[in-house]
């Protein structure tokens, strides 16, 4: 999760939504730019479905390089820091 905030919505608001453990509606995830959109429980699935299948349209090739290149920094920034972090929750969990 601190990774994650971090990289969405940058360092302080992430600190400050960690430290407080304020909870994030949808209404304000969507404002933070943590979500595309927001929509009521009965369409979930049917707008999920309609996603995919725009998705689905392009080429494989396009598809694969498009994950290709979102999910590099997630990687180089798991690779890096996801240790790091745990072992700060661990340390203070320890503490409690």
């Amino acid at each position: 999760m601190h990774l994650v905030l971090q990289e969405l919505v940058g360092q302080k608001r992430a600190a400050g939504y960690l430290y407080s453990g304020e909870r994030i509606d949808a209404q304000t995830a969507l404002r933070l730019g943590l979500v595309n959109e927001v929509t009521e429980n009965d369409r979930l699935l049917p707008r999920a479905r309609e996603i995919a299948e725009e998705i689905m349209k392009k080429p494989r090739t396009t598809r694969r390089m498009t994950h290709a290149i979102i999910q590099r920094p997630w990687r180089r920034r798991l690779t890096e820091d996801l240790g790091y972090g745990l072992a700060h929750e661990q340390f203070a969990a320890r503490l409690i």
